[in-house]
């Protein structure tokens, strides 16, 4: 819940009254030069003070007593020994640092304009600023119909930019002019050394204090979403280890024409004797009034449909809990089952596929199952003209499969889903829903010990003969049912493929009329309602998920008037 901005100009004001909803203005730290606010919980927020140097904490971070002399020693080792999602502004003579955590819990977006820079936790307080642009970046909405999110560093607007996970930016105080973000994370360069018998007891001793760091953070009464999936199950059967009879799990499901999992998270509230289970129906006729108020609290445009749930599950918790654990993680840091894949289009490639220099590129964008192959019939020519398609949707990529290090194909994989997936579309997704309803997200996963020791685990513990997370399921062998560790993965499925024929039809129609595509020249609207009729050329699709897609895009660029 906690959040943040920062200015060197006159607007800091401004800044904060579009973060209101985060909560009450907790510290001040002020110069001639710059102002840094913090909003959220009292908890959520540190200041230290030495001298010239002043740093300011926004998150769940843990410092050293003495992180101001450490910082000043050696910036990069000064933020290693930070621990916990969140944000740091550490100033020092004439430059100001911003920098995000190393799992990228906490984003944070900036700009430079007007000879100023300004930073914030969200971009709705940046477009607050007097005179700044909300000209729609072309490319990223290509990026957005081919991930669902936009993986950065530059966001959907001209001019505004998401500071990596894992770096910092520095800022000349007397001449704030653009410069590029600097890396201080760098897990890829750990080797795998660990046996498979000393990956399996480090990952318990290293999840266990993951968990109890985060407890206080909870209240007196943690609680937990729970899906039923091994990720959520494991942080339940950690959580019950010593507060069975205080947690309070949550699953949800869509209706008993809808699939659901409420059986298997029954089974892992069975096993682990938790004593306070609610399950919470989600329907569209109890949503989709808040649609709006769903994509102004997400900030930027997410396609994920999971989002849906997220925000509505943190109603209902919200009212009861401060926070709440959930098993965000397991698959960006420990692998799950979308990159199997990939994985075999890199061992066995067919030799023409192989032959294009993008290949492994345009198969990861093709595994992730969004709208990559729709991008040349969705978007009209003239919109296409705009950007360059390789650079723009293959170009996040290249670096990372480029890289020396890792040196194992899975560890690319893993940091690419860690520095992407993780930091611009899970931790910003769960962490703004959550926050429009005052909850604050727990994801133990994403501790930056787990995801160090993920690359320094053998790939075999993480995939190995169809088989996903496998030093998690070695790890809690006996504390979980059978059916929980043996299942595949299946993942929450939203079922926005018949809410778009049935409940939400009339909805998705009326956001997008051809009238309106017509008149923006950015969608095909003749393919779009292909699309709507559930009938294209190419055969059956994933028609429910581009048209939540869509959208989404549509609401969120009426609601921020871009």
């Amino acid at each position: 819940m906690s959040a943040i901005a920062a200015t060197t100009g006159p607007s800091i004001l401004t800044l904060t009254a579009a973060l209101r909803h985060r909560g009450p203005e907790l510290q001040n730290l002020k110069s001639e030069r710059y102002h840094v606010t913090t909003l959220g919980r009292q908890s959520e927020s540190q200041t230290f003070l030495n001298g010239e140097a002043k740093l300011i904490l926004s998150g769940q971070i843990s410092a050293p007593l003495d992180i101001l002399d450490r910082l000043q020693k050696n910036l990069k080792e000064g933020l290693n020994s930070c621990h916990g999602p969140g944000i740091a502004i550490y100033q020092t003579g004439k430059k100001l640092i911003i920098a995000r955590d190393g799992a990228g819990g906490r984003a944070l977006n900036y700009t430079f304009g007007g000879g100023h820079f300004s930073c914030a936790s969200e971009t709705k307080a940046l477009l607050a600023l007097p005179n700044q642009l909300r000209n729609l970046r072309p490319g990223a909405l290509a990026q957005f119909l081919a991930y669902s999110f936009i993986p950065g560093p530059k966001t959907m607007l001209d001019g505004i930019f998401s500071l990596p996970a894992g770096s910092y930016l520095e800022i000349n105080l007397d001449y704030p002019t653009p410069t590029d973000p600097v890396s201080w994370f760098f897990p890829e360069f750990i080797e795998p050394h660990l046996t498979k018998e000393e990956s399996t007891e480090t990952f318990q001793t290293i999840f266990q204090h993951a968990v109890e760091r985060l407890l206080p953070q909870a209240g007196p009464s943690p609680a937990l979403f729970l899906s039923g999936g091994l990720d959520s199950s494991c942080v339940a059967a950690e959580l019950a280890r010593n507060h069975r009879d205080s947690l309070h799990s949550y699953s949800l499901h869509f209706g008993e024409n809808y699939p659901h999992e409420l059986n298997h998270a029954r089974d892992v509230v069975a096993f682990c004797g938790i004593k306070n289970h609610h399950e919470i129906l989600i329907r569209p006729k109890d949503f989709i009034t808040r649609l709006h108020d769903m994509v102004e609290a997400l900030d930027e445009p997410i396609g994920d449909p999971v989002a849906l749930p997220n925000y509505e599950l943190a109603s209902r918790v919200g009212q009861n809990h401060p926070a709440v654990f959930n098993g965000e993680g397991g698959d960006p840091i420990f692998g799950g089952p979308k990159n199997f894949n990939l994985l075999l289009h890199h061992w066995y490639g067919l030799p023409q596929h192989c032959q294009n220099p993008n290949h492994r590129e345009k198969q990861y964008l093709s595994s992730y199952r969004r709208a990559y192959e729709e991008i040349s019939r969705l978007l009209t020519p003239e919109f296409r003209e705009l950007f360059h398609e390789e650079e723009e949707l293959e170009g996040p990529l290249t670096p990372f499969f480029g890289a020396s290090q890792p040196t194992h194909f899975l560890n690319k994989v893993m940091l690419i889903n860690q520095r992407l997936k993780g930091a611009h579309l899970i931790q910003p997704k769960v962490e703004r829903m959550l926050a429009a309803h005052k909850l604050r997200p727990l994801s133990p996963l994403f501790d930056e010990n787990i995801i160090r020791l993920s690359f320094a685990i053998p790939p075999t513990c993480k995939l190995l003969g169809g088989h996903e997370k496998i030093i998690m399921k070695r790890a809690f062998a006996g504390r979980l049912p059978s059916s929980i560790l043996e299942r595949p993965k299946s993942g929450m499925r939203v079922p926005v493929h018949f809410w778009m024929q049935k409940e939400m039809k009339s909805h998705v129609r009326e956001i997008l009329s051809p009238r309106q595509l017509k008149q923006e020249g950015i969608f095909d609207y003749r393919r779009v309602k292909q699309l709507l009729k559930y009938k294209t050329e190419e055969g059956p699709g994933r028609y429910g998920l581009r048209l939540w897609m869509l959208m989404t895009f549509q609401l969120w660029k009426s609601h921020f008037k871009v």
